[in-house]
């Protein structure tokens, strides 16, 4: 496959922009540490090397060296580079040499676990140790079953989810507390995962997991060392990011220190119309299938949808059962079974093709794979780079990006360049105050278990405030009215009420029924893009046509049943901002000009499916129709507060689809630059109301990039602090696209905010006209959020301004029989309603108290 591969770009039937090869490396060695000798795992490692004169490649000598000197370690060397075989060692090691001792390992996937299990098991074997001295705790092992492992296992590979959800809320079962107790070492693998949203939330556990050990073994008068491992390939200052993943400091044995071989492989920039990427892998998949030759490709693409719609496309159309299928998709939201029969066939060699998401992009062994294929730039260089990873392991590869020829131009480089230009860094945002809040009320559910009533320890170097918040947290805890939606999704069970994944959001099962087993899962942003009431949902090569959504105090899914593999639809979103430049705004991040505003400020962000569209007849089906004949096919939507940069322009030329093109540009140079996950950011070009310091709404040209994040982490902080940058690289990125539109207002925006000065609007704003904002039709059913009480369904009667401040008068229903209460609520404490469709946004005159569109409305809308 490999042959086939390089010949079809030598042979002109692809249009290859840039092409390169990346050189085949030879081998460093060092020998055995002498410590290991003293188990029997180094006489093991003597054998097996033999081949090698019984010696290690460097780097793994030199962090075994470290790890024996009881140093933290994080190993950030290239895939393939034999990281897995210095900790596995270390840890057969220090269990040999000290039985009463455990080793906890995480690994960030259910997947990556499974597949490295072969791995610590076939080590057992050779080391003549029994098959349950290595023991698994994920989602697919059932609970009864855990206790068990916990007592027997020596060495317990786990995923951080089951972790977090699991084993630290049952700390008041003696196999648990034992086991915590018992822990000498941690193992971090594929360590680079560790950021964002994901790796945040493992900051805090992690810092848990630690306390609730040192508590246990202060009380056992027992001060054995904790010893902490790391492997990653791609992260930047790797020691420095694990100090604060951990607040412990590490010792890195990065790329200078690799002493692991290279194989040769080739890597091609595959153009094509912006459009047809998925026509052009269609095609090559054809072309690599149609030979019966040795090896098996991969191909990359950011959108599970896609993932499951590329497969029934490349697939033989005559062979689409699953048992027989020469290509499959592969993505996150399978249930066990599905996923362990493609990876059982990935590993066999008798699949000869895989679409994934970046579910497989992790450090799988997968032996047979000879091609790989990215649809797109991938959304940073970490992923690149471990996509690159997964070809050309065990012998020569082929590595191919298929995007439009100024994919890598439009971003001032060259695709070469992009390939040696470092790694991004890594973020962490340890100072989310939400994502405080929920694990410090996870942290009290802990302290109770064992028994006691501490503050954090100062030793796990808890984040700043944490401290404060974790008072709040506890049960008599004075919590701030702000807390009081995320205290209840988390309700008697934070530790499955907060999942590691997201923050603050609802999780929904798919299933055909009530009573069924669930074939996946949608966090609630999936759910409003793959999972709308009468939409397509995509699975495992199959169509279902989604029934409605089910949300209940007790359950929560979204029920589907068959429908035709033919049948697709796409959802029509609209996104509402409500934000400002007052009091709203962040550490002062504002500047102002004579013709506008750059501000990061607080947003309420309302985003509704309001229906759908039938991609083969282009019909567009609205929720409101809809819902006169099916109930279940209403309008969803999705509510939260958080933080984002809002750009605001008074020119004639900053209006309508230019507006559009350029928060895209925007938002697509911010996530490239900076490590940001797309689907982390949000923007709005339209709907957008921003109130001001006198309380007159600016409207118009206004353009906002916002966290997705529910509370907020801040990320689009770094587009306030850079925007000259990031503005650079949009008009040099318009261009290279040779947009000219693009271009030419990309440089006015530029020179405009070249213009813009600090600490100048509060004095500007003040004699600003009053203005318009968004409001709440009459008739509407809202949420209204009474401080420290459930949160109840009420009909807006009539906005109005009471000393300055926005208000509703809103009608709550009593009992059946009594008559609807009239009372004033602040509109900061309404805000749209999950349970129901029937609200609506209207433009109001904050001078006349009259619902009226604005004379831009056009544009607004």
């Amino acid at each position: 496959m490999f042959d086939i591969a390089t010949s079809l770009l030598s042979d002109g039937d692809f249009t290859v922009v840039e092409r390169f090869d990346l050189e085949v490396r030879p081998a460093r060695f060092a020998p055995l540490p002498r410590h290991l000798f003293n188990s029997r795992v180094g006489h093991y490692l003597n054998r097996s090397l033999n081949t090698l004169g019984g010696k290690l490649w460097l780097h793994q000598a030199e962090a075994i060296e470290a790890l024996g000197r009881g140093e933290n370690v994080v190993v950030s060397t290239g895939t393939a580079s034999g990281k897995s075989l210095i900790f596995r060692a270390v840890a057969f090691h220090k269990a040999l040499l000290a039985p009463k001792s455990r080793t906890l390992v995480f690994y960030p996937l259910k997947a990556l676990a499974a597949d490295q299990m072969r791995g610590w098991q076939s080590m057992a074997n050779e080391l003549d140790l029994p098959g349950n001295f290595i023991g698994r705790i994920d989602g697919s092992v059932p609970v009864k079953d855990r206790e068990a492992i916990l007592n027997t296992s020596r060495i317990i590979v786990m995923t951080p989810d089951v972790c977090h959800a699991w084993l630290m809320y049952r700390l008041a079962l003696p196999a648990v507390r034992t086991f915590v107790q018992a822990i000498s070492t941690i193992v971090m693998d594929e360590a680079h995962t560790l950021e964002g949203v994901f790796g945040s939330n493992f900051a805090f556990l992690i810092r848990r997991l630690v306390a609730a050990r040192t508590h246990l073994v202060r009380d056992a008068q027992d001060d054995r060392d904790l010893q902490l491992i790391a492997a990653t390939a791609t992260i930047l200052d790797p020691a420095n990011h694990m100090k604060l993943l951990t607040g412990a400091a590490f010792t890195a044995i990065d790329h200078e220190h690799d002493g692991s071989p290279q194989h040769g492989r080739s890597v091609a920039h595959v153009g094509c119309p912006a459009g047809e990427e998925l026509a052009v892998a269609k095609e090559l998949h054809t072309r690599l299938l149609q030979s019966q030759q040795e090896g098996s490709f991969i191909t990359f693409l950011d959108s599970r949808k896609g993932v499951e719609a590329l497969a029934i496309a490349s697939g033989d159309a005559t062979r689409l059962g699953l048992d027989t299928a020469d290509v499959l998709p592969y993505r996150a939201g399978y249930d066990v079974a599905d996923r362990a029969m493609i990876e059982e066939r990935l590993q066999a060699g008798s699949l000869k093709g895989v679409i994934s998401t970046s579910a497989l992009e992790l450090g799988i062994d997968l032996p047979h794979l000879r091609v790989g294929v990215n649809i797109g730039v991938p959304a940073t260089r970490k992923s690149y780079r471990q996509r690159l990873g997964r070809v050309g392991r065990n012998s020569s590869g082929c590595f191919l990006i298929i995007a439009p020829p100024q994919a890598f131009s439009s971003f001032g480089t060259s695709f070469r360049q992009y390939h040696d230009l470092s790694v991004e860094p890594s973020y962490l945002y340890l100072d989310n105050r939400f994502m405080q809040f929920a694990h410090a009320r996870c942290f009290a559910t802990e302290q109770e278990s064992l028994g006691v009533s501490l503050r954090p320890p100062t030793s796990a170097d808890w984040p700043d405030d944490f401290d404060k918040l974790y008072g709040a947290a506890r049960p008599g805890g004075n919590r701030p009215t702000e807390f009081d939606a995320i205290a209840s999704l988390g309700g008697d069970n934070p530790h499955l009420g907060y999942p590691l994944r997201n923050v603050g959001e609802l999780t929904y099962q798919i299933k055909v029924h009530k009573d069924a087993d669930s074939i996946g899962d949608l966090n609630h942003v999936q759910a409003l893009r793959e999972g709308y009431p009468g939409g397509t949902y995509l699975h495992l090569a199959s169509a279902y046509e989604v029934k409605g959504w089910i949300t209940s105090a007790f359950d929560a899914y979204v029920r589907v049943s068959k429908t035709s593999p033919q049948r697709r639809t796409r959802p029509r979103l609209k996104t509402w901002v409500n934000t400002g430049v007052g009091e709203s705004v962040q550490d002062r991040n504002l500047l102002t000009g004579d013709h506008g505003f750059l501000a990061e400020s607080v947003m309420q962000i309302t985003q509704r499916v309001e229906g759908y569209i039938d991609e083969r007849s282009g019909v567009f089906h609205d929720y409101r129709e809809l819902q006169q004949r099916n109930p279940n096919l209403r309008a969803q939507s999705r509510n939260f507060r958080t933080t984002g940069v809002v750009l605001g322009l008074d020119h004639a030329w900053f209006r309508g689809e230019v507006k559009r093109a350029f928060v895209n540009k925007l938002r697509d140079v911010f996530v490239r630059e900076y490590s940001v996950g797309a689907r982390d950011v949000g923007v709005a070009w339209s709907n957008i109301s921003v109130q001001q310091w006198d309380g007159g709404g600016i409207l118009g040209g206004c353009i906002t990039v916002f966290d997705e994040t529910y509370g907020s982490l801040r990320l689009t902080e770094r587009i306030f602090d850079k925007f000259q940058h990031l503005l650079d690289r949009v008009v040099s990125g318009a261009l290279a696209d040779d947009d000219e539109e693009l271009h030419e207002v990309a440089s006015k925006v530029k020179e405009e905010v070249l213009s813009f000065a600090p600490d100048s609007l509060q004095q500007e704003l003040q004699s600003a006209p009053k203005g318009y904002q968004q409001v709440f039709m009459l008739g509407s059913t809202v949420c209204y959020r009474k401080a420290g009480a459930a949160t109840v369904d009420v009909v807006i009667v009539q906005p109005t301004i009471m000393m300055g401040e926005l208000m509703y008068q809103v009608e709550i229903r009593q009992k059946p029989g009594q008559s609807p209460v009239k009372q004033w609520i602040r509109a900061s404490d309404v805000e749209p309603s999950g349970n129901t469709a029937d609200w609506r946004y209207r433009w109001w005159n904050r001078e006349t108290q009259e619902y009226e569109d604005p004379p831009d409305a056009k544009d607004i809308d």
